[in-house]
C-alpha cells in the first residue's frame, strides 16, 4: 500500500496537476471551512430516530430496573440524565433548516400520519418523564436532591425508593416508549 502511495505522488509531482484529485493534496483549504456541525435535513432525521430508536431500548432496561422491590436512586437519576441529554440533541436536530419538509416527504406510505405531531408528541411526553423523576425526589429547603446520606463506616449511600413510589415514572417511561415505533 505505501509502494502504490508512494508512485503515487511520485507520479502526481512528476506529471503536475492531475485534475479534481489534486485538491486533496493540498492543505490549504479552499472554500473556507466545512459546516460539520449542521445536518441536512436528511442527516438530522436519521439522527432523530437513532435517537429515538436508542431512547426506547435504554427505557425499556431503565423500565425493568424500576420494577423491582427496592430501587436504587440512581436509576431514576440515569433516566432524567438520558433525557436531559436527548432532549436538548432533539431540539437542536428538529430546527434543521428543511427538516420538516423533508421528513414529511419521505412519511408517503401513509398518508394519514404526521411526523411532526408524533415527534412533537414524543418529546413533550419526555419532557413530562423528566419532570416526574424530578418530582419524585424528596428536596431540602434550598431544592436540592436528598439523594445519598453517610452510612456508619463514613460511605455513601443512595436513597432508594419501592416499585410502588416508582409507578408513576414507570407509567410516563410506558408512554414514551409507546410513541416510538
Amino acid at each position: 500500500m505505501k509502494r502504490l502511495l508512494s508512485a503515487f505522488l511520485m507520479f502526481a509531482v512528476l506529471v503536475g496537476p492531475i485534475g479534481p484529485l489534486t485538491h486533496w493534496l493540498d492543505t490549504t483549504p479552499a472554500y473556507g471551512a466545512y459546516k460539520a456541525s449542521i445536518p441536512t435535513a436528511a442527516e438530522a432525521l436519521t439522527q432523530i430516530n437513532r435517537q429515538l430508536a436508542s431512547t426506547k431500548t435504554y427505557l425499556v432496561g431503565k423500565r425493568a430496573e424500576l420494577l423491582v422491590a427496592k430501587v436504587s436512586a440512581t436509576v431514576p437519576l440515569a433516566v432524567m440524565q438520558h433525557f436531559g441529554t436527548v432532549l436538548p440533541t432533539l431540539t437542536t436536530l428538529s430546527q434543521t433548516p428543511g427538516l420538516v419538509a423533508y421528513a414529511r416527504s419521505v412519511q408517503t406510505e401513509d398518508p394519514n400520519y404526521d411526523v411532526v405531531a408524533e415527534f412533537t408528541n414524543t418529546r413533550g411526553l419526555m419532557v413530562k418523564a423528566f419532570d416526574g423523576v424530578v418530582s419524585m425526589f424528596p428536596k431540602d429547603a434550598n431544592n436540592f436532591l436528598l439523594y445519598q446520606t453517610i452510612n456508619a463506616s463514613g460511605g455513601l449511600d443512595s436513597r432508594t425508593f419501592t416499585a410502588a413510589q416508582c409507578a408513576a415514572l414507570v407509567a410516563l417511561i410506558d408512554a414514551v416508549i409507546a410513541s416510538i415505533e
